[in-house]
């Protein structure tokens, strides 16, 4: 039997190829968008996850940077204290710099809880334990040094001391900074 005498016999096949070939288009097209509508809202709180993380990474990364800023200030306040050649002013400069350096420890501590808690939410491999001991190491030696200078004329050798410990400090800043880029970088 052939197509137009199977036809023919049954007039009604041919009438509903004819709707279906007309309205299959449609069905398929209605079919994509509905899919398309209901894994957009998973793509979207995914983009949402990943846009909110990056954005509290690039607040850390932010925050380890103005670290190494004040870092660098208070090596440098302590550094121009002792290189004062009058006593009272050395005592004055010194008493600044233990002024920024508490200032320093404090912005510290007050912000590693918050981003140790972001990251360990993040299933984050960065721990600020280390880096706020290594932070906390460096101001204790810096005050040493100046308790052990403010008092001696020739400070030479504080301003090489002060150096090996800001390189030290800065070490682990960089460290902490590379196991955050790696972890953007792991985002996209």
């Amino acid at each position: 039997m052939t197509y137009q005498e199977f036809i023919k016999c049954y007039p009604w096949f041919d009438l509903a190829l004819e709707l279906f070939k007309g309205i299959m288009p449609t069905v398929v097209a209605l079919f994509a968008i509905f899919m398309n509508n209901s894994l957009s809202k998973k793509r979207d709180l995914i983009y949402r996850k990943k846009s909110l993380q990056l954005d509290y990474y690039i607040k850390i990364l932010n925050w380890l940077h103005e670290i190494r800023e004040d870092i660098m200030e208070v090596s440098r306040n302590l550094e121009n204290s002792l290189n004062k050649k009058e006593p009272n002013e050395r005592v004055n400069k010194y008493n600044e710099f233990l002024g920024s350096i508490s200032n320093v420890n404090e912005r510290i501590a007050s912000w590693k809880n918050t981003y140790s808690a972001v990251l360990e939410s993040y299933n984050c491999e960065i721990k600020f334990s280390q880096f706020k001991q290594e932070i906390t190491g460096c101001s204790s030696e810096l005050v040493k040094i100046g308790k052990k200078y403010i008092s001696q004329a020739d400070t030479a050798m504080a301003t090489d001391e002060i150096n090996l410990i800001v390189v030290k400090v800065n070490d682990v800043i960089n460290e902490s900074t590379r196991l955050l880029l790696k972890e953007i970088n792991m985002l996209y």
